[in-house]
């Protein structure tokens, strides 16, 4: 039996064409503080960064009220004062 339908060759998956980090300058730059801290592990990291992603893409920008909530999260203890 020969597979002569084109549903027989498909291809693998293409990935997401999204976004790969943050797009805006705030995003950026929140993503960078999140990806400096030394007290997020890793995956809480990633977590994060999705986060920024998400919040951009339904808000456009990054809000200072967001900006507060993920500083918090990243840098416990400290305040939370723009660099």
């Amino acid at each position: 039996m020969t597979k002569t339908k084109p549903s027989h060759y498909r291809s693998a998956e293409a990935a997401p064409s999204g976004p790969k980090g943050p797009t805006t300058s705030e995003g950026l730059q929140l993503a960078g503080e999140v990806r400096e801290s030394t007290v997020l592990p890793e995956d809480a990291k990633a977590r994060l960064l999705v986060e920024i992603m998400n919040h951009e893409s339904t808000h456009g920008r990054c809000t200072q009220t967001f900006i507060k909530k993920v500083r918090k999260q990243a840098r416990p203890g400290q305040p939370n004062k723009p660099r």
